[in-house]
């Protein structure tokens, strides 16, 4: 089974927040879950920092985090991640 979000939200990299609209799914198969997906943003910049950095978060508007690891910097979806642990649904 899988769950689409969509929403405003920021990106944490070390400690410094952006404001990005994010995209992701979290699929369910049986008792594992993993999630992953994309923020919209086109700046290469952020995308390095986040390949780049030590720690990055997706928090969500209600302050729901999650860690991710950027995947493959740049696609046309904008910067692609997996999350790391629980989602912040």
């Amino acid at each position: 089974m899988a769950k689409l979000y969509e929403s405003e939200a920021e990106v944490v990299i070390d400690g410094a927040a952006t404001p990005i609209y994010v995209r992701f799914t979290v699929l369910t198969e049986g008792s594992f879950k993993r999630w992953l997906g994309a923020f919209g943003s086109n700046d290469l910049q952020l995308a390095q920092a986040a390949m780049d950095a030590d720690e990055v978060l997706l928090r969500m508007p209600d302050g729901k985090e999650g860690r991710i690891v950027v995947t493959n910097g740049l696609t046309e979806q904008g910067i692609s991640f997996t999350g790391s642990g629980p989602s912040p649904t």
